[in-house]
């Protein structure tokens, strides 16, 4: 395992800008705590959240985003964390796949057959999920969605479903980056 990029900022280091949005990502995802730890022992921000605290405004924004991702998107839940876990398995992002797969496990979301495919880069079995895990590779492709695909997914989500899935696609790709460019990985 390599040392990240950046020096994890603890509690006490956090500047008075810092703060709140430390705060607001505690907050924000209690429940997930207790299938992940979001902070290390000193109080340190695990995963991604750690980097945006450089950036408050910004981390703010980023967020914001993941929060209403995950809170107000119309997918179902299922849904939503496959392509998630496509995208991570894509960009090779460790943390997003140990912090997910624990969600998507918890939760019963989808056979453990499913999870070990998407993992391996094979179609799941499970319909909607396989139709999920298309979707998102489809996107990750960086083009066009074919015609026909498009007509399965907003058949079965709306059109809504689809940008819903092409933003989560992009802002867990955005993740994944990070933490790839910046050495973060699961803790171990």
């Amino acid at each position: 395992m390599t040392e990240p990029v950046l020096r994890p900022l603890g509690p006490d280091d956090l500047t008075d800008e810092q703060r709140p949005l430390y705060d607001a990502i505690l907050g924000g995802r209690r429940g997930i705590s207790t299938l992940v730890p979001l902070t290390d022992a000193d109080g340190a921000l695990l995963g991604p959240f750690d980097p945006i605290l450089r950036t408050p405004a910004i981390g703010q924004a980023i967020g914001q985003l993941g929060l209403a991702l995950r809170n107000d998107a119309s997918l179902p839940r299922a849904v939503n964390e496959t392509a998630i876990l496509t995208t991570s398995v894509h960009w090779a992002a460790e943390f997003e796949w140990y912090a997910h797969a624990a969600i998507v496990r918890d939760a019963a979301m989808m056979a453990e057959d499913d999870l070990e495919a998407i993992r391996a880069g094979r179609a799941p079995g499970q319909p909607e999920i396989a139709l999920a895990w298309r979707a998102a590779r489809a996107i990750l492709a960086g083009e066009r969605i074919p015609g026909p695909l498009v007509e399965e997914v907003t058949g079965a989500w709306g059109e809504r479903g689809l940008v819903e899935l092409c933003a989560i696609v992009g802002h867990y790709s955005h993740l994944a980056l990070l933490l790839r460019a910046l050495g973060i990985e699961p803790p171990r």
